[in-house]
């Protein structure tokens, strides 16, 4: 099956590795990975997620606690990828491929780095390859840049593990999670 947009927003926030696939998308997108304990500073996040749908922003506000959420959504796709390679390069970008079965979704492989710093400011940019999906026209290539930038202060109408999703509509990371 293919997973909604808003795996594709834990997945590029997270510190972990993952296959994802927005549902609205034709084509499949990418599987982002990110360097393992590279957790993000507390506050209000800014996820903008390009692909060839669009851009997409998603906000989420970050404490200790509602990081533990990205940990629980890691090891429900750990058992969905085969591979998770993850090589830090000299220049300090992270360099990864990943292969995961994601059942109808597809098998899924990506390729991708990540470059910045999880305390304020990354990038991610993953091409993927998607074979076998139970929708033929989910097979293919596809390529998701992810900009994820450290806003500030959470506002005082979200509290940690709060998320606005790109269609203004409101979530918790725990939900978003428990959807793997």
């Amino acid at each position: 099956m293919r997973l909604t947009h808003r795996l594709l927003v834990l997945t590029a926030l997270a510190a972990i590795s993952g296959c994802h696939r927005p549902a609205h998308a034709p084509a499949p997108l990418a599987a982002v990975a990110l360097g393992q304990g590279a957790g993000q500073a507390p506050g209000l996040w800014a996820q903008t997620v390009s692909d060839h749908a669009g851009v997409h922003v998603t906000r989420y506000c970050l404490d200790a606690t509602a990081g533990a959420s990205l940990a629980t959504f890691d090891s429900q796709l750990n058992g969905r990828c085969s591979r998770r390679d993850m090589a830090q390069a000299a220049d300090g970008s992270w360099h990864f491929a990943t292969d995961c079965d994601m059942g109808e979704g597809g098998k899924v492989t990506t390729e991708g780095l990540v470059r910045g710093d999880f305390k304020s400011h990354y990038v991610v940019e993953a091409q993927s390859q998607t074979v076998q999906a139970a929708d033929p026209a989910a097979d293919g290539t596809g390529r998701v840049t992810a900009d994820v930038a450290r806003l500030g202060d959470c506002p005082a109408d979200m509290k940690p593990g709060d998320v606005v999703l790109p269609d203004g509509s409101h979530s918790r990371l725990e939900a978003l999670a428990g959807h793997a």
